[in-house]
């Protein structure tokens, strides 16, 4: 079990607390500490944690990031910032270390204070449900249910040292605010014990969130494919549910491909649901650099690809001519009687030689052979679930400006090759890379 201990009196309690209970639980502890380099005296802090460790005789790690050059790159506040870097400094170690749990030193003061300030920013019933006593399978909080008076006659009994962040008393945080304005003024005025009744609701509402999580990840696992480094989700099943209980299907999808569910705000579950019901059309951006787009028939949502590199050259004559996405085009003259399965078969009268290459362009459109009228290759590509990265990186063929065909699919009419004719030109194209 990873401790994480950042000094101050909830963490120390925490470690205090868990070395009593490790001999009768057989627990291995470690000792974490972040810092967060917001403030000079934080390096003593660290020295502090590791003192308090190694006094114990358990093993300490430190982890250090500037945060705040992180908030201001992520446009995040610095709160998110921090809390975001220090939790993927946990969960890697986690990993690193085959970690069981990471405990947590969370209060039940921390689990009012959370619930209040949530309500103040909006959240749902997932927001007001506070602080999970457990989360993801690894991380655990033993003290939340214990209030600060009994942490601090713990700490005097145990005569435990621990270190003040005087950012805990910083005005300019609205966590602050609340701790230190609104739940006092709430006291005084309103309920003397608003504290117990605030963790009595999440409590409360955290069963309830549970519940409908099980039933989410249960729809989850029924609508979803995992595909690429990510997920695809049937629409038509995704219309089939309650709202609410899709909304937590996004969340639950959300976490699986690997988006930080605190970056992930209303706005996003909104824009899920335009995205649903067609009025969104393109991607949805999302937390982390992921996206979300509608194709046939689903829902995907992935990390963005960038955009391959443009390209634009010539086929002299036969031979491989490579691709910036990996695929090869490869040309050559022959006689045939029956054209290839799912390669480009052109009369090479009409396409003769130099062609030009391209990536496709918004409002392509080709006349397929037979076919009445002209078609956008939009549409083209929508049907044959061209997956969306691959699209406008697809090579077009063209002789003096006019498109001749695409590759993979067919030519365009008057240019296609007739049954009869001696010679064809062939080009096929290499698969989509996997």
């Amino acid at each position: 079990m990873l401790l994480a201990v950042s000094g101050g009196p909830d963490s120390m309690a925490l470690l205090e607390a868990m070395c009593l209970l490790a001999p009768e639980y057989r627990l291995e502890l470690f000792v974490a500490h972040f810092d967060h380099c917001l403030r000079r005296t934080s390096r003593d802090e660290a020295l502090f944690v590791k003192r308090e460790a190694e006094k114990r005789g358990l093993p300490f790690i430190l982890g250090t990031s500037p945060v705040r050059e992180y908030a201001r790159r992520e446009k995040l506040s610095l709160e998110v910032a921090g809390r975001e870097l220090r939790y993927r400094f946990f969960e890697d170690l986690a990993e690193r270390l085959a970690l069981d749990k990471v405990a947590l030193a969370h209060q039940a003061d921390d689990l009012a204070e959370e619930v209040l300030l949530r309500f103040i920013r909006g959240a749902g019933r997932r927001g007001l449900a506070g602080i999970p006593v457990k989360r993801e399978g690894l991380y655990v909080r033993p003290l939340l249910l214990v209030s600060k008076e009994e942490i601090e006659d713990f700490l005097r009994e145990r005569e435990v040292p621990y270190v003040e962040d005087p950012s805990n008393k910083d005005p300019r945080f609205l966590r602050n605010r609340v701790r230190h304005l609104l739940i006092p003024f709430l006291e005084e005025h309103f309920h003397r014990r608003v504290k117990e009744s605030l963790k009595r609701t999440a409590l409360v509402v955290a069963e309830e969130e549970e519940f409908l999580g099980e039933l989410a990840q249960r729809e989850l696992k029924r609508l979803s494919r995992l595909e690429n480094e990510g997920v695809a989700l049937s629409v038509r099943g995704l219309k089939a549910l309650p709202l609410a209980l899709r909304r937590r299907v996004f969340l639950e999808a959300f976490r699986l491909v690997g988006i930080p569910l605190f970056r992930v705000g209303f706005s996003h579950l909104e824009q899920m649901e335009s995205l649903l019901e067609g009025k969104t059309r393109g991607n949805v951006n999302l937390p982390s650099g992921f996206i979300a787009r509608r194709e046939p028939g689903r829902l995907v949502i992935k990390k963005e690809v960038p955009p391959p590199p443009a390209f634009f050259f010539s086929i002299e004559g036969p031979g491989e001519y490579p691709l910036p996405d990996g695929r090869v085009l490869s040309v050559r003259l022959a006689s045939v009687e029956e054209p290839p399965a799912g390669a480009l078969v052109l009369d090479p009268q009409r396409a003769s030689f130099p062609l030009t290459v391209r990536p496709a362009r918004a409002g392509d459109r080709i006349r397929p052979p037979g076919f009445h009228g002209r078609k956008k290759l939009k549409k083209l590509f929508w049907e044959r679930k061209v997956p969306h990265e691959f699209r406008w990186s697809w090579p077009i063929i063209e002789k003096d400006g006019e498109i001749v065909g695409v590759p993979g699919f067919f030519a365009q009419e008057g240019f296609e090759w007739k049954k009869g004719d001696k010679e064809a030109l062939i080009i096929e194209l290499s698969p989509l890379p996997k």
